[in-house]
């Protein structure tokens, strides 16, 4: 009896959310630095309306059904329920970094983070779940890595934001897969325990909008965010983690557009860098397809 091919079609589902994630994260890249608010407000807002859309998510059985499995997971391991107070520390550090670095002039600091991400990410994958990498996979790291060191070569020096995105986010989703934590409803769990932080940090964190433009450019990044990270999370529980990796170098190509919108310059040398990274994703994009056509034929 014919059927679809599941594996394939988990596959697009999966390749979709990355690329609404990445479009999603560059709109939010964008009002942070453009709103009048401080990043702290921003980061408070964005958490607080996260987990008013994870509320809403729990009308549906499916997402009570996921909650449950998040809290019996917390429960029956020791080292889930230790370990969880730090993967709320690290995603906490992302959201408000996201806001921050826009706001502050580090912008494309925060796009070089995302650059090495995926590779980190792969590389993370590889050592620490023996996860699969093909070969066609590894050829689009190896140019990516050469992009890597290109960049390298032309910063002059190594910002404490690039070292935070690349070395926090892979340490986050492998830690969530290891853990057994990688489904949706346990990001909208790890948001809850950040809700007292956001709370005060929308009180004390600084100056509010002041502008009707400001207030709507805020609640904009708030329900964006839960969008993009619910489509996030999304592509990294239905790809294998090194395509999930690589399908990330998409955001940094967005973000540095945004940086260049906010006013920060690249240098020429810059767009041999990103175009060997459109060069990987196109490789990427090419191993998909033929991947999907041979799912199809079989």
């Amino acid at each position: 009896m014919p059927h679809a091919p599941p594996r394939s079609a988990t596959s697009v589902r999966g390749v979709v959310s990355a690329v609404l994630a990445a479009a999603l994260f560059a709109l939010i890249f964008y009002l942070s630095g453009t709103i009048d608010a401080s990043a702290e407000v921003t980061f408070g807002v964005r958490v607080l309306i996260t987990l008013g859309c994870y509320a809403l998510a729990l009308l549906y059985p499916a997402a009570r059904r996921l909650l449950r499995m998040t809290w019996c997971r917390l429960r029956g391991s020791r080292s889930a329920l230790l370990l969880f107070p730090v993967l709320c520390a690290l995603v906490g550090v992302q959201l408000w970094l996201f806001s921050w670095a826009p706001l502050h002039g580090h912008a494309l600091d925060a796009s070089l983070g995302f650059l090495l991400l995926p590779l980190a990410i792969v590389l993370g994958s590889r050592v620490v779940l023996r996860a699969e990498v093909t070969r066609v996979q590894w050829a689009a790291m190896g140019v990516a890595l050469l992009a890597v060191t290109i960049a390298f070569a032309l910063t002059p020096q190594f910002s404490w934001v690039t070292l935070v995105i690349c070395a926090g986010y892979p340490a986050y989703f492998i830690m969530r897969r290891r853990l057994g934590l990688d489904n949706p409803m346990a990001f909208g769990v790890e948001v809850a325990v950040l809700a007292p932080i956001a709370i005060l940090l929308v009180g004390l964190g600084g100056p509010l909008p002041q502008s009707a433009a400001g207030a709507l450019g805020l609640v904009v990044v708030g329900f964006a965010g839960a969008a993009a990270m619910a489509a996030f999370l999304a592509a990294s529980r239905l790809l294998p983690l090194p395509l999930f990796g690589l399908l990330g170098y998409l955001e940094p190509v967005l973000l540095v557009v945004v940086a260049l919108l906010l006013g920060e310059r690249l240098t020429g040398a810059d767009l041999v860098v990103y175009g060997l990274l459109a060069v990987a994703l196109a490789v990427l994009g090419i191993d998909g397809f033929r991947s999907r056509s041979a799912s199809t034929v079989r």
